[in-house]
């Protein structure tokens, strides 16, 4: 017998999952996003036997504000990253992207512009931080009530920073431009007029 209490990889996928189940996609949902209605989305179980979560929202603009939440098998991070993308020609609703093939607006060039929520969006040096530092991971524990107080905490964090998304927003919009793609995330270049 172990001098510490331990549970299994599996457990821990699944206690991390269960937060965002409970927490994490209720409060996304309280903020207008909906599931995700590429083709190529995962809302769930993935074929890596991990979880993954991917939402939208779009705005009056013709804006898409994407977040992906990937909760992986062997670490005890909950993975949530947004990105925001100018949609060309202008869409109406999300139900115009049923079925489209939405992979594009993961991979590069894309992907560079993705804000991982407590993590790229720090502010200076995060050393008198730490609560905001450890985010969205379950913290080392010893025993069966550390596991519970990691749980709480990161309930907690995931909890607040969900219901306070437009925060993670306005951060991502003073770090970065949208990128105007197709309906498939296909980058459109800008073209600029110079006046003469």
């Amino acid at each position: 017998m172990g001098l510490f209490y331990k549970i299994s990889t599996k457990e821990l996928l699944e206690i991390r999952n269960r937060i965002v189940l409970d927490v994490g996609i209720p409060e996304l949902k309280k903020n207008g996003f909906k599931k995700s209605p590429f083709s190529t989305s995962w809302f769930g179980r993935n074929n890596l036997h991990d979880f993954t979560y991917e939402l939208c929202r779009l705005t009056d603009s013709s804006t898409l504000e994407d977040i992906k939440i990937d909760i992986s098998r062997g670490d005890k991070w909950v993975k949530v990253r947004l990105n925001i993308f100018k949609l060309r020609p202008d869409i109406r609703s999300l139900d115009d992207l049923n079925g489209i093939d939405g992979l594009q607006y993961h991979l590069p060039p894309n992907s560079i512009t993705e804000l991982r929520l407590r993590s790229d969006d720090i502010k200076g040096p995060p050393l008198f931080r730490f609560s905001y530092f450890v985010g969205h991971k379950l913290k080392k524990f010893y025993t069966k009530q550390g596991l519970s107080r990691s749980v709480k905490l990161l309930d907690k964090n995931i909890k607040a920073d969900l219901t306070n998304v437009q925060y993670f927003i306005k951060r991502w919009h003073e770090l970065h431009q949208p990128i105007t793609t197709t309906w498939t995330g296909h980058q459109i270049a800008e073209t600029t007029v110079a006046l003469k």
